[in-house]
């Protein structure tokens, strides 16, 4: 017996009901919104995380705290979260086994456990696949099998679904076993054009998704003032921080000192290189504009500068009036930590639809 295509999602009422953990300021709620989806109770450390959740979200239950001690959570077909990731982190300090938040999926896990969704879905870094030679992995993976679902995991790149923006991140989708279903992911959409992937559309280009934003938006991006050395550090300047106009930018981080250049921003150069004595590099800024070659219309700064947090939010595929709650530095580090609505879109539609859903035999769950 062969497994069937296009199950059908399982839900207990007319409304798809999500449970939200680790949502920071909601990229992930509002994809799943937007694929059908009613995200019933959210949850984050963070308060401004929170109050954005609220502003944004008024149907839902906010609780602002330690996920550890909530303990009680109402009942949902679903449970999504991206716990924390920045001991898997390619930019954090890469030593999970002494980070305490590398057992942050045991919360996530509890919850599981206590409201027994359909399905659940996780989000991560992709880091989180080769570290440990993928024991991390694993070790969640077999915890959620243990917990009483068929589990699959992939790592997408936002920009191949369309987000101006190209962003791995590892995504984890759970069947409860008694559902006789299991998960596969959506294919790609945007790409470079091969014969075997014709129907592809092009990547989208990041230059073309803020041009209309304010040029020097004062106070919305990060400066040094004052500084001698000028607004960008010699770590700022070790590689090259500008991703070309037509092309997706690079990952939006959480961190706005080390958000990457405007594509207006002149063209960055290699200066000098000795990897072989250590991560050393210098890169410098040039006279020219790559982006104008194409079409001189295009904006142009004379002075370089990061992207704001409006660009940021932009690339991230969030609405063109979404601000978050808080200061500049806050609103850049709840923008870099979430999830592309785009891309979560793509994912929960796929989910929802129960396209992305195949039947399955007894024989396959057992393996």
């Amino acid at each position: 017996m062969q497994d069937t295509v296009n199950s059908v999602f399982e839900k207990n009422g007319d409304d798809i009901r999500v449970l939200s953990l680790f949502s920071g300021c909601g990229g992930m709620d509002f994809g799943i919104e937007a694929a059908g989806g009613h995200v019933v109770f959210s949850n984050d450390i963070l308060e401004d995380a929170c109050q954005t959740l609220e502003k944004y979200f008024p149907g839902a239950d906010v609780k602002q705290g330690d996920i550890s001690q909530i303990l009680t959570f109402p009942n949902a077909d679903i449970v999504v979260g991206g716990y924390p990731c920045q001991s898997f982190s390619m930019a954090g300090n890469r030593d999970p086994e002494r980070d305490e938040r590398t057992n942050l999926y045991k919360q996530f896990l509890r919850v599981v456990n206590l409201v027994k969704p359909k399905y659940f879905v996780v989000e991560n870094v992709s880091g989180l696949k080769q570290l440990g030679a993928g024991s991390f992995l694993a070790e969640q993976e077999t915890a959620y099998r243990e917990a009483g679902y068929v589990v699959s995991h992939h790592v997408l790149n936002a920009k191949a679904y369309g987000v101006p923006q190209s962003r791995k991140r590892l995504f984890i989708v759970g069947v409860r076993k008694d559902l006789g279903q299991v998960f596969d992911f959506p294919d790609e959409t945007h790409g470079k054009p091969t014969k075997k992937n014709g129907g592809l559309k092009p990547f989208t280009s990041h230059g073309d998704a803020i041009k209309d934003l304010p040029r020097w938006p004062e106070g919305e991006f990060y400066e040094r003032p004052h500084d001698p050395e000028g607004h960008f550090s010699w770590y700022f300047m070790s590689r090259n921080r500008k991703a070309k106009w037509d092309e997706p930018a690079y990952t939006v981080v959480a961190n706005w000192r080390h958000i990457t250049l405007h594509p207006a921003s002149p063209v960055m150069k290699l200066i000098w290189s000795n990897l072989a004595d250590g991560w050393k590099q210098r890169w410098d800024f040039s006279d020219e504009y790559e982006h104008l070659a194409a079409d001189p219309t295009r904006p142009k700064l004379e002075q370089p500068r990061r992207l704001s947090w409006r660009e940021c939010a932009r690339i991230q595929t969030f609405h063109n009036d979404f601000e978050p709650v808080g200061d500049t530095k806050s609103k850049f580090t709840q923008i870099g930590n979430a999830v592309p609505p785009m891309l979560a879109e793509a994912i929960f539609r796929h989910l929802f639809t129960g396209a992305g859903l195949r039947s399955t035999t007894k024989k396959t769950l057992k393996k």
